[in-house]
């Protein structure tokens, strides 16, 4: 063809043109199928995608695939299939359903649709509902769904979105559960090895089901993601998290203002998805009634392999801070390892326990295997325990225990436990304690202690000195809180100058009042029985005391509680009373009740009776009235029976019954002791044995006695002028005795 020739040239022109035409109305009519398979379907319905999604589905994992809604495909802008209303079932179980959603929607890559080969490259779920589990042996319920090769379609995701996902997460091997709602979570880059992006916000709950929530927070968090291809390793690289409470927690908790943070790697092997490992560091901060908690959790190095996971450097610590004190824990483990059982377990964890206050002060160290049952339940099978306990009313030094044992810790179900078998201050102690319910706790005991002496650590007491201040206001505060029951038994206590031998008690207290209930105990060689009750629920403290005390020796009683020796034998003493106040001198003021007083073989030192009488015998001819004062303390009154039944009210004890048999003489006496005041005002009427010779004036008279003044050294008074009133109304009552007439004398 001769293309510089015109005629040929327009001639091609013109064929050319005949077939663009022809060319033209093939693509417009290719372009206007395109535009029709782009957008009719998003008016269309197509059931029979249905059937073959859900054919497809149920021949490749087992699963019920179910599509309520409306099922698209669509072309433009990218091809993607749309499904509403969709749900997906667990493997064999069409029931029970694994996730459901809103709206689905798949996007497949152009290029690989176009030669026959499907690649799912993004994937969006609207609304999605899903319950993921992760068994003992660390598989995820949807393992399956990583590894489905039968339909054809190849996943390549790119990009993954979650919009106001409802998630529920049960971890078999820990037996925890976990609850997201309004959870937006983006997958970026997944195809690029260095530049994934994970992001995620919304709230978390906490609780066993959907009807209980014991606390919820709002979730963000953000971390890269990387996959090295070679190792089908997939990281989850500086992941920072952070849960933040919103409301009210469960009343239960009472927690308020708290806060969760992590910061770490985590490490998963790809297809099937397990984690393997990395570290990470929890940090928690929250006020709980009236409590700041703080805690954090360091975990250098984290391993999951073959179903045993093990935790490397593990450090925790815990503080709680108070009004009262603060409570601070730490645990050190080298590893923590377990299996798929969900049991974790150290050789040698290391445990301290520091509580500090103004009143008190506790130190424990703990050396002993750990047991981690399901995440919430610790366990010490076996541990060594050294401590020390400090309290202001010790201020001489510190109690030491050593103990060995066993123990628990219910996160869970906020319960803990020990066993305890050593020595405290150098005697041997075997005790056991359980406590429930860490905001309000109850307290359960059961205390078997040898012997205890409190003397070493209490304040001196110089010689002679009272032991208690009374005008000293007590210190109630560890009746606060206190809710405990349980019994005691203490071998021997020492309080200074005081034993007690074989105490033993049940105790129950609660809303701050204090029931020991029986109490027994073997007091001065006699033996004590009874029950205390302490209330400190009311502006001013209730006590009341109601013992018998049996075989007793008084002497000694009083020697080391009242510091007086003016008393002696063996007796019971039987008392019910009651008082108010917050010091000793206010117990005094308004003490009331009663009192049954028995003695036998002993004696009233200080004022002997019998050598009062025989003065007074000797005299009766005087009756001058002289004031005889009788306080020699070697002087002394034995007696072989003695009785009296006191009165008390607002502290002042009232008797009218004193009946003292002393052989040579009985006693009878009435009066009032003031316990308030420390004074007492008593009068006695002592009869001589008419058939003692030497006592024989007194026949048929009472010696009036009146004992006056100061408890500690009263004076001793005899009422003249009553003597001589009876010895003149006794000679008035004598007859007159006639001289004999004298016969005249015989002559």
């Amino acid at each position: 063809m001769d293309w510089h020739n015109p005629r040929h040239w327009q001639h091609h022109v013109h064929l050319e043109w005949r077939h663009a035409r022809k060319f033209r109305a093939w693509l417009l009519g290719f372009l206007g199928v395109l535009l029709l398979v782009g957008i009719v379907p998003y008016f269309l319905s197509f059931d029979s995608l249905k059937q073959f999604l859900a054919a497809s589905v149920s021949a490749d994992t087992g699963r019920t695939l179910r599509i309520d809604g409306r099922a698209r495909a669509v072309l433009l802008p990218r091809p993607a299939i749309l499904l509403e209303q969709v749900s997906l079932s667990e493997p064999g179980q069409p029931e029970q359903s694994f996730a459901l959603a809103d709206a689905l929607t798949a996007r497949l890559e152009l290029w690989s649709l176009l030669r026959g080969r499907p690649k799912l490259r993004e994937l969006e779920i609207k609304r999605p509902e899903l319950r993921v589990v992760r068994r003992d042996d660390g598989s995820f319920n949807f393992d399956d769904l990583l590894r489905v090769e039968g339909s054809g379609i190849r996943v390549a995701l790119t990009a993954v979105h979650f919009d106001d996902a409802r998630l529920r997460f049960d971890d078999q091997f820990l037996g925890q559960s976990l609850r997201s709602s309004a959870l937006d979570v983006s997958l970026e880059n997944l195809s690029d090895p260095k530049n994934g992006q994970l992001s995620a916000s919304g709230v978390v709950q906490f609780g066993p089901d959907e009807k209980t929530r014991y606390w919820q927070g709002e979730l963000n968090a953000m971390a890269a993601m990387r996959y090295a291809e070679k190792e089908r390793r997939l990281r989850i690289a500086e992941l920072q998290l952070t849960i933040d409470q919103l409301g009210d927690s469960a009343p239960q908790l009472q927690l308020s203002k708290g806060s969760i943070k992590a910061i770490g790697n985590l490490d998963f092997s790809w297809n099937p998805l397990r984690f393997v490992g990395g570290q990470l560091k929890l940090s928690a901060t929250g006020l709980r009634a009236g409590q700041r908690w703080q805690s954090e959790l360091d975990i250098p190095e984290i391993r999951f392999a073959d179903g045993m996971l093990a935790l490397h450097r593990l450090k925790l610590g815990v503080t709680m801070k108070s009004p009262s004190g603060q409570l601070a824990t730490s645990l050190e483990v080298p590893t923590l390892a377990g299996t798929r059982q969900g049991v974790l377990r150290t050789d040698s964890a290391r445990i301290q326990v520091e509580l500090t206050s103004p009143r008190q002060q506790l130190a424990l160290n703990f050396s002993s295997p750990l047991e981690v049952h399901r995440g919430s339940l610790f366990r010490l099978p076996q541990y060594r325990l050294q401590g020390n306990y400090s309290n202001r009313a010790l201020p001489r030094g510190a109690i030491q225990l050593a103990l060995e044992g066993s123990g628990s810790l219910d996160l869970r179900n906020e319960t803990l436990s020990f066993d305890n078998n050593g020595v405290l201050d150098n005697s041997p102690l075997r005790a056991s304690i359980a406590i429930e319910n860490f905001v309000n706790p109850s307290y359960q005991v059961d205390f078997d202690l040898a012997k205890l002496d409190l003397t070493p650590y209490l304040p001196v007491v110089s010689e002679g000195a009272r032991d208690v201040n009374p005008d000293q206001p007590f210190d109630l505060w560890w009746l606060e809180r206190l809710n405990a029951s349980g019994q005691v038994r203490i071998g021997e206590l020492v309080l200074q100058k005081m034993h007690i031998n074989e105490l033993a008690f049940r105790l129950a207290a609660q809303d701050r009042k204090l029931v020991l209930d029986p109490l027994s105990a073997r007091l001065y060689d006699g033996q004590l029985s009874g029950r205390f009750e302490l209330d400190g629920s009311k502006p001013e403290a209730r006590v009341r005391l109601q013992q018998r005390l049996s075989k007793m020796n008084i002497n000694s009683l009083l020697v080391d509680v009242l510091d007086t020796d003016r008393f002696e034998g063996f007796g019971s003493v039987i008392l019910d009373v009651a008082a108010v106040g917050d010091r000793m001198s206010d117990f005094r003021r308004t003490a009331g009740g009663s009192v049954r007083l028995a003695l036998s073989k002993g004696a009233i030192r200080g004022l002997d009776f019998a050598a009062l009488l025989r003065v007074v015998n000797q005299q009766i001819k005087v009756l001058n009235g002289e004031e005889i004062k009788l306080g020699d303390i070697n002087a002394r009154t034995p007696f072989t029976e003695l009785q009296a039944d006191f009165s008390l009210r607002h502290g002042v004890a009232t008797n009218n019954d004193l009946a003292l048999d002393a052989g040579v003489l009985a006693l009878q006496g009435r009066g009032v002791v003031d316990f308030a005041a420390g004074t007492m005002d008593y009068s006695i009427l002592a009869r001589a044995n008419p058939r003692v010779p030497e006592l024989a004036g007194l026949q048929g008279l009472n010696v009036p006695v009146h004992v006056r003044g100061p408890l500690e050294k009263p004076l001793y008074e005899v009422d003249y002028a009553s003597l001589r009133e009876q010895i003149e109304t006794r000679q008035a009552s004598q007859p007159k005795v006639q001289p004999r007439a004298v016969a005249p004398a015989r002559r």
